[in-house]
This record gives C-alpha cells, structure tokens and sequence, in this order.
C-alpha cells in the first residue's frame, strides 16, 4: 500500500508541474516571411546641378568624376545618401568640401554652385 501511495504522490505531482509547462509553451513559431519577399528600400532621387560660378568645375558625385560647364544644369539620378563633393577648387568651395548629400526631400530640386 505505501508503494501505491508513493506512485499516486509522484503522479499527481508531476501532473501539476507538467500542466503550467504546457500553457507557457507556444503553440506555434512563427516564421519570418516578410523578412524573405519584403521590398528593399533603395530610393533614387531625381535631381539637376548647376554650375554659377562662371568657370568650370570639377565635382565628384559618389565615385564619379564630372565636370560642370558654367549655366548649363546637369541631370542626375542618385541613390539617397550619395554625396556630392567639389573635386576642383572655387572661391566659395575648396577641394573636397561637401556641396551636397542627397536627401529623398531633395527629388525634383536643381541644386545651383555659386
């Protein structure tokens, strides 16, 4: 009799461990599907440069380096965070000083260097 008492004790405490257990288990994982199809978010901006300054100049946009002709405006399709440095020196800009780091706010914009 002491062996089944010792059972039904055993039983009955593991049945109330186990049952909280149960419930604080998830009963599914979810998986991240978004994280497979979800779009990336690489915005270009269309915008123009146009040199003011009355001589040419050379500018560095990203990697790329191009030389402005004074009055006549440049179009330009960038990725947003592209910077656009003065390559050539000019009384208002120095070699290498920024001119501007595009900005999705900036689509549509012409950007005028003086």
């Amino acid at each position: 009799m002491k062996g089944f008492n010792r059972l039904t004790t055993a039983v009955v405490a593991t049945s109330l461990l186990a049952a909280p257990a149960v419930y604080a288990a998830p009963a599914s994982v979810p998986s991240p599907v978004h994280a497979m199809f979800a779009k990336t978010k690489s915005t270009t901006v269309k915008l123009n440069l146009r040199n003011d300054s009355g001589s040419p100049m050379e500018v560095k946009v990203g990697d790329k380096v191009m030389t402005l002709d004074p009055g006549k405006p440049v179009s330009l399709n960038l990725e947003v965070g592209t910077r656009i440095v003065a390559n050539s020196a000019t009384p208002n800009h120095p070699a290498g000083s920024l001119i501007e780091e595009v900005i999705k706010d900036h689509n549509g914009a012409t950007i005028v260097i003086r």
